[in-house]
C-alpha cells in the first residue's frame, strides 16, 4: 500500500498555467458540451487503472455514466492496464448538458498485482457553456461602380453585353471564450476552431454569381476550406471574410453571411448562441 502512495503523482496537466482574464473552459470547470482529458502519471507499467465519477469526495456515490447521461467516458478510456515502459493513466470525459446542475469528484483507481488500491481525485464543476461564434458586417466597401451611363463615358445603352459590375463586401467572424490551451504556455494559445460559412442574397437571381473571394486571420494567413469547413488556428480571435456579389440594376441585393457549425477543435464545443450568427 506504501508502495503505490508514493509512486501515484498528481499531474493534471491542465491545471498547469491557471486561469486567464477570459473565461475558458479547463478540466476543472469544463463548459458544457467539452471534452477534457484527465491524466495522472508517475505509475508503473502493468498496474491496471479505472477512472470513474463520484458525487463526492469520500467517493461513497458512484455515477454510473451511461445512466446518469451528464458526461460520458469515450473511446473506453474509463479503464485500463499501464502499458510496459510507460508511467501515465489518462480518460478522457464529455460533459454534457446537464452537467452544471452539480459538482463532480473525477477519481482514479490503481490496483497493482498484489490487489493492493491506491485513490486519487479531484473536483469538477462543469459550467454553462460560453464558446460562441458570431458574424457582424464591416461598415467599410470596396465596390466597382455599374458602368457609366452616357456615351462620352463609354457606355452604350444599346450594347447586348450589359456588365452592372460586382460589389466587394467584408464580414468579421469572431470567436469568443475559446479554451486556453494549457499544454503550452503561450498568451492566446488557444485551441483552433471551425466553421461552415453560407453566404446568402436576396434576392437570388439565376445567372448572377455570389462568392465568397477569402478567409484570412492574422495567424492563419488565407484558409483553405476542406469540405467547406475552414479552420482558424486559436491564436486567431477573428477572421475576415471577404465576398463578392454580383449586382443587378434595379435590385436591392441583401447580402449576409451565416456561421453554421461552428466548432472548437479537441474540445469539441459548438457555439452557444445561434442568435448572433448572422
Amino acid at each position: 500500500m506504501a508502495q503505490f502512495k508514493q509512486i501515484i503523482v498528481l499531474v493534471l496537466l491542465l491545471l498547469t498555467f491557471g486561469f486567464t482574464a477570459k473565461a475558458q473552459s479547463t478540466a476543472l470547470r469544463p463548459y458544457e458540451g467539452a471534452t477534457h482529458t484527465y491524466k495522472w502519471n508517475g505509475l508503473q507499467g502493468g498496474v491496471s487503472y479505472q477512472f470513474y465519477v463520484a458525487a463526492d469526495a469520500n467517493g461513497s456515490v458512484i455515477y454510473d455514466d451511461g445512466a446518469t447521461g451528464e458526461f460520458d467516458f469515450l473511446n473506453g478510456s474509463g479503464s485500463g492496464t499501464v502499458g510496459v515502459g510507460e508511467n501515465a493513466a489518462s480518460a478522457q470525459i464529455a460533459w454534457n448538458n446537464g452537467a452544471s446542475q452539480h459538482i463532480y469528484y473525477v477519481w482514479l483507481k490503481v490496483t497493482g498485482t498484489s490487489g493492493c488500491s491506491n485513490y486519487r481525485n479531484v473536483e469538477v464543476i462543469p459550467q454553462v457553456n460560453q464558446f460562441d461564434l458570431l458574424s457582424e458586417n464591416v461598415p467599410v466597401t470596396n465596390t466597382r461602380s455599374c458602368p457609366a451611363v452616357s456615351d462620352s463615358d463609354g457606355f452604350n445603352p444599346l450594347a447586348s453585353a450589359y456588365d452592372a459590375g460586382m460589389t466587394t463586401l467584408h464580414f468579421l467572424v469572431k470567436r469568443e471564450y475559446g479554451t486556453d490551451n494549457k499544454l503550452t504556455p503561450a498568451q492566446g494559445d488557444t485551441y483552433n476552431w471551425s466553421f461552415i460559412p453560407q453566404l446568402v442574397v436576396d434576392p437570388t437571381i439565376a445567372g448572377l454569381s455570389n462568392v465568397i473571394i477569402s478567409i484570412e486571420g492574422t495567424t492563419s494567413g488565407v484558409i483553405a476550406a476542406v469540405g467547406n469547413r475552414y479552420t482558424v488556428s486559436g491564436f486567431d480571435n477573428e477572421v475576415m471574410v471577404t465576398v463578392s456579389v454580383q449586382n443587378a440594376p434595379g435590385s436591392i441585393r441583401n447580402t449576409t453571411l451565416q456561421v453554421t457549425y461552428g466548432v472548437e477543435s479537441t474540445t469539441n464545443l459548438s457555439d452557444s448562441d445561434p442568435s448572433n450568427e448572422t
